[in-house]
């Protein structure tokens, strides 16, 4: 039988689960597979993709040289508001989020804010790497720190998941049928609000109505990014412009085994921008490039020190078994000696 310090070791730490048998079959160790059975190779091609794309956009845009110098002129003298809203808008999504994570998880155990805003900023900074190894390795810290089944926190990914296509899906109807018709974005965006909020009222949707809630606020943070990268590069946008790019945006980032949309986001936006502004792809490509560099700054001074977090949790939890595996074994070992 193993002792605690053997079963803190093998669980504890962020990205690992507690050995079995065919860990060796489902994670590598024999076959080359990375997460569920996917090839290994698979998540360096998707990253190396992703790359091409960052560079084939960066190229596009430096071939348009009046464009260029427009954007770099722009931002020579850059608008400190929108800086702040830019940084504090992927501050505010990695916040919005772990909240999301914290309501859909509490049914099955219990997560501090704190423990989630850690979890959630350090996955994503993970998640640069191949097969988006944060996401399994929240599920295996949940495992091994919250006691929390791993089919249970994988069904709070596909729960979020669905809340989120389903609000993309409503805005992207919106901002058609508001575009179409000529009415105003306002109405159809505040519909769902008091729909929301009676929702949170009723015990059975409560959690339901309350998540689907700051996913939907989510959204319009990812609004507010895009106008204020738009708005620094000198190309302001419209509210159904900016709103369009946060739901393209987010469906590209949600792309399974893409690191965080890397690459894909770029070229969606930039390729949206002509139908949706005045401006033309390399504008678009230009803003998602700045929002992009607020977002990769963020991230990493907020993972690392998620990750930093985590790991002094990780020894604390790592004594607290120690000293009840001592609690358990003392008086046997007394009784054996007397």
């Amino acid at each position: 039988m193993k002792s605690a310090q053997d079963r803190v070791e093998a669980g504890a730490d962020m990205g690992s689960s507690p050995a079995r048998p065919d860990d060796g079959a489902r994670h590598g160790g024999g076959g080359g597979l990375g997460p569920l059975g996917r090839p290994r190779w698979w998540g360096w091609i998707a990253v190396g993709l992703g790359l091409a794309l960052i560079a084939a956009a960066v190229i596009v845009v430096w071939r348009e040289q009046d464009q260029v110098a427009m954007a770099i002129g722009a931002m020579r003298d850059p608008s400190l508001p929108y800086i702040t809203l830019l940084l504090g808008g992927v501050v505010a999504n990695l916040l919005l989020t772990s909240l999301l994570f914290s309501l859909l998880i509490s049914r099955y155990g219990r997560v501090g804010l704190l423990e989630m805003q850690a979890l959630i900023a350090s996955a994503t900074l993970v998640n640069f790497l191949p097969l988006r190894p944060g996401l399994f390795g929240r599920i295996a810290y949940h495992k091994a720190v919250n006691r929390i089944l791993a089919v249970h926190s994988a069904k709070t990914i596909v729960q979020a998941s669905v809340i989120s296509v389903s609000i993309v899906s409503y805005l992207g109807l919106v901002v058609a049928v508001s575009g179409l018709l000529g009415i105003s974005l306002f109405y159809g965006a505040a519909a769902p609000i008091p729909i929301l909020l009676l929702g949170t009222t009723l015990p059975r949707l409560r959690i339901w109505a309350a998540a689907t809630g700051l996913r939907y606020l989510e959204v319009f943070v990812w609004a507010l990014r895009y106008h204020a990268a738009f708005a620094l590069i000198g190309s302001p946008i419209p509210p159904h412009g900016a709103l369009a790019f946060a739901c393209i945006s987010m469906m590209a980032t949600m792309l399974p085994f893409v690191s965080n949309g890397l690459g894909l986001r770029e070229w969606a936006i930039g390729l949206a921008a002509p139908f949706l502004t005045e401006y033309v792809l390399e504008m678009g490509i230009t803003a998602e490039l700045v929002n992009r560099a607020a977002e990769i700054v963020v991230v990493v001074i907020l993972g690392l020190a998620g990750l930093g977090w985590l790991g002094h949790r990780r020894r604390h939890y790592s004594m607290r078994g120690l000293e009840r595996e001592g609690e358990e074994h003392d008086p046997r070992e007394q009784n054996a000696a007397g």
